[in-house]
């Protein structure tokens, strides 16, 4: 693919949906320590709160989740997109 080139429906879906599955987690591992390692003046709190929040199954399960719903947006966007350009007179 050169500069110049759009990139494939696909390959957006992908990049969204990494880019939603990121997103997602930093703020799950950020609220998670934040509520419960943050602050209590034990030095290793935070620490255990990373390991808490990395090991929870249902913050995992937020994230995969966050990663389906970004590609499915962008392919029916792109869908949509894509049907409008074809109807419109060249």
């Amino acid at each position: 693919m050169s500069r110049r080139d759009r990139p494939e429906l696909w390959q957006l879906a992908v990049v969204v949906a990494v880019g939603a599955a990121a997103i997602a987690f930093v703020v799950i591992v950020a609220a998670g320590v934040l509520r419960d390692g943050a602050g209590t003046g034990d030095p290793l709190d935070p620490w255990r709160a990373i390991g808490r929040e990395l090991t929870d199954a249902g913050n995992w399960r937020i994230i995969g989740l966050s990663a389906v719903a970004g590609a499915a947006v962008t392919a029916l966007v792109g869908g949509i997109a894509g049907a409008v350009a074809r109807r419109r007179p060249k």
